[in-house]
């Protein structure tokens, strides 16, 4: 038996994913001895912090240029490291959201945790992938897991069956996505000969390529099963069913990890060889992003549910991070990573005050049940405003400055015309944000209090996400 004389590993690289995967088994073995699902909380939040600090230490090794493991199937550059912070955060603020959320429902189960886990690490997977068959490994391993947690609300009350549709309605869509983004990939290897983005740039870019027909329809595919997981029109409508019907934490994981590795994904085939396969792929995606801009902000103009109008509104910020991937091969990467970073805490901290304000089992959530809160809960209010506003993109918040740089970044890149589309559906949008104020300061309460008393965990995560969202905002070069 011969060994190859120097295995293609690199320790630091793998450290942040190994962390993250070794925590979930710790934290399945200790809830499966009936312990209080809250200590599985706080074995989460370490492991991610410590996941952290791997990255950091990553981060500072790139800064000399991209490392590359396992023949350049795993890359680790700026752009990974800064969204696997994007990742991390987003997990640690979806896990306080959950510390007693799920300790007092029936969602309480010891294997919450652990899914969350698997699922981030498939996202980061995702970011790190550099040839298509690791980047449809790390879509798999973070699909699964969020469909189980989907349907993760047990029971045979309403709420249970719109958690159990909503996880069998993100399965059975997810995976024809799945299917149609592995025949992309088989077409593309037809074409190429290659699974590595690189290789299948240098073969679609070489003179005597004979099949740019055959390479056009497996880009489109691949771009297809990547939007559906964007909520990119017109694959879009699975989001707001799904972010209705599934527990509140577990949409705020969906919303701002799974978000962050599907267009991480877009960014790397973006930039790596969709334009050189076919210019009408990247033709056909600007059209999808202006209705997907359209679509999203004009959605949320119609509903009553807070919950759904969050839905919606992620539609809508999947149109103008769709800006960035079209101006990937400019000022792209960096305005898409601020802005996922900033959507991060702002989508997160939402609806972190969602699970606060509606009942547990996620009933409560429309616009008349917020009616009064800026009396009843002033702090609460005050964190709900300032995540509004920034969604709304009103300076000087996190979400102001993200859409300056998207929206600069896709003007840069030629997307004159989809810039404005995205200015003016942004005015659209600041209706149906402001309307969440207007209720809260100017309607008559409904006089009730927060159901299941204080939540200390919640409450921090909101208050990190608000701090965050200010201070992203004022001081834009800290990202």
């Amino acid at each position: 038996m011969t060994f190859p004389a120097a295995i293609d590993i690199n320790w630091l690289q793998l450290s942040p994913l190994m962390t993250l995967i070794a925590t979930a088994s710790i934290a399945l073995l200790y809830n499966l001895g009936d312990r209080d699902t809250r200590g599985g909380a706080g074995i989460t939040v370490t492991g991610l912090i410590l996941a952290g600090v791997f990255n950091y230490a990553l981060m500072r090794e790139s800064e000399g240029g991209p490392i590359t493991a396992f023949g350049g199937r795993l890359l680790a550059d700026q752009l990974t490291t800064s969204l696997w912070f994007v990742i991390i955060v987003g997990a640690v603020l979806a896990i306080l959201v959950a510390w007693n959320y799920i300790h007092n429902s029936e969602v309480g189960q010891p294997e919450y945790y652990p899914l969350l886990l698997l699922s981030a690490s498939g996202a980061m997977v995702m970011v790190a992938a550099g040839d298509l068959i690791t980047l449809l490994l790390g879509l798999e391993i973070m699909s699964l897991a969020v469909y189980v947690l989907s349907a993760f609300r047990l029971g045979h009350g309403a709420p249970a069956r719109q958690s159990q549709e909503a996880g069998m309605k993100y399965f059975l869509l997810g995976a024809f996505a799945s299917a149609v983004m592995i025949y992309g990939i088989a077409l593309l290897y037809g074409a190429t000969g290659s699974f590595h983005y690189t290789g299948v740039h240098a073969a679609v870019t070489a003179p005597d390529f004979g099949l740019p027909v055959l390479a056009a329809v497996g880009g489109l595919l691949l771009l297809g099963g990547l939007a559906f997981k964007a909520a990119i029109f017109p694959l879009q409508q699975w989001a707001p069913d799904v972010y209705t019907g599934a527990p509140t934490p577990v949409t705020t994981f969906m919303s701002v990890v799974v978000k962050t590795a599907a267009f991480a994904a877009l960014l790397r085939v973006g930039a790596g060889f969709l334009p050189e396969v076919s210019p009408a792929v990247i033709e056909v995606f600007s059209w999808l992003v202006g209705a997907t801009m359209v679509i999203g902000n004009f959605g949320a103009l119609a509903q009553q549910g807070i919950k759904r109008m969050l839905a919606y509104s992620s539609v809508a910020h999947a149109g103008y991070l769709g800006l960035a991937v079209l101006a990937a091969s400019t000022d792209g990467f960096r305005a898409a990573s601020w802005y996922l970073m900033a959507y991060t805490l702002m989508t997160a901290g939402a609806f972190a005050v969602l699970a606060l304000v509606s009942r547990r089992d996620d009933t409560g959530d429309t616009l008349s049940h917020f009616a009064g809160l800026g009396r009843r809960q002033p702090g609460l209010a005050l964190a709900m405003a300032i995540f509004m506003l920034s969604l709304a993109g009103i300076p000087p918040l996190a979400g102001f400055a993200g859409k300056l740089f998207v929206f600069s970044a896709a003007i840069g890149a030629g997307y004159v015309v989809l810039a404005v589309v995205g200015i003016v559906t942004s005015i659209v949008g600041v209706y149906y944000y402001f309307r969440v104020i207007k209720v809260m300061y100017f309607d008559q309460s409904s006089s009730e209090a927060l159901p299941g008393g204080i939540d200390v965990a919640g409450r921090l995560a909101i208050a990190l996400a608000a701090v965050g969202t200010v201070v992203l905002g004022v001081f834009p070069a800290i990202w």
